[in-house]
Parts: structure tokens; sequence; C-alpha cells
């Protein structure tokens, strides 16, 4: 089993894209996110070998939601 910790700022990850992200990765791992003012704490556990590669695909695909967002005008 693999786990970690990571702390999100919130000038480069978008809080929805953290919560769209986290249900949309439900089935590979689990995560609890504690929002924060400024950021987001991420608890991350995920069965067997590939936990590390998971976690960085998890976070990718906030950055690209966030980047999507930004350049749909939304920064929230």
């Amino acid at each position: 089993m693999f786990e970690t910790q990571l702390n999100f700022d919130h000038r480069l990850y978008n809080i929805h894209a953290l919560d769209e992200t986290s249900e949309a990765y439900g089935e590979h791992l689990s995560v609890t996110l504690t929002h924060g003012e400024s950021s987001t704490d991420g608890k991350f556990t995920v069965e067997g070998d590939d936990g590390p590669m998971i976690v960085d695909a998890f976070c990718n695909h906030v950055l690209f939601l966030t980047i999507e967002a930004y350049r749909q005008g939304s920064d929230a």
C-alpha cells in the first residue's frame, strides 16, 4: 500500500479542480482533501505498486482542469 500527503497551493491548484479530480479518481485511490484559506492538504492511499504514478496522474489532472478553468475565465 502506498500512502502520501501533499499540499496544493491555491495559486496553482483550483479548489474545484481538486474536488472534481477526487471524484474522478475515486476508483483508483482514496484521497481526503482538507481545504484551507490558501491551500488544500491531500492525504492519499493507493493499493498496489502503482501508487506514486497514480498520485502523479491525479496532480496532472488537477493542473489540466485548473488551466482549462483559467482559459474559460473562471478563477474559482
